[in-house]
């Protein structure tokens, strides 16, 4: 839960909502309702927090009912498909380490018959990530088993590879400027 979204809960909280069980009769929905609303009114709260407020107030029927609705909207098989086909071609590119596994990890739940056991998990999260990353990874470890350990190589690897560019940008930048200057003398002397 987010931080400013659990500060609106607990307010939300204090009013003492009644919770919701999706009784069949329309009167004690409608009451329901119309003290929620009136909590909503009361506390000025935005659609996005008025569902987030109200979902953890649904029980046993109602919160069946509002799991398939939800699931018919954000979960339907054409969503699901297009989830698990951007989990399949996600690759680390510009990403840095942990945004990339913050991604697979996001994804990898909409697909878990591509990543049914944890050497799979491990392995696809392996061909994503940048070659060199890949190559330090193998590198040093004899044989990585999981996941996490996976992704804490791959943390380690990023970092000594930033270090290294941090190291070598100064004398390439320095080796540039020799260059420039060597090139405007050569044109003084020819000129």
């Amino acid at each position: 839960m987010a931080y400013g979204f659990e500060l609106v809960y607990k307010r939300f909280r204090k009013q003492a909502p009644p919770s919701f069980e999706g009784k069949a009769n329309p009167m004690v929905a409608e009451d329901w309702l119309r003290s929620v609303e009136a909590i909503f009114d009361h506390m000025q709260l935005n659609d996005h927090q008025r569902i987030s407020c109200v979902a953890y107030l649904l029980k046993l029927d109602a919160r069946i009912w509002w799991d398939v609705e939800f699931g018919k909207k954000y979960h339907s098989e054409a969503v699901l498909a297009t989830r698990v086909d951007k989990f399949v071609t996600l690759v680390q590119g510009n990403l840095s380490i942990t945004d990339y596994a913050q991604k697979f990890d996001r994804l990898a739940r909409f697909a878990p018959k591509v990543v049914p056991t944890e050497d799979m998990r491990f392995q696809r999260f392996m061909r994503g990530l940048k070659p060199m990353i890949t190559r330090d990874v193998k590198m040093t470890s004899a044989e990585v088993v999981s996941y996490a350990e996976v992704l804490d190589k791959a943390l380690e690897a990023e970092y000594l590879e930033d270090r290294i560019w941090t190291d070598i940008a100064p004398r390439r930048e320095a080796n540039r400027n020799k260059g420039f200057h060597e090139g405007n003398k050569r044109k003084a002397n020819e000129g």
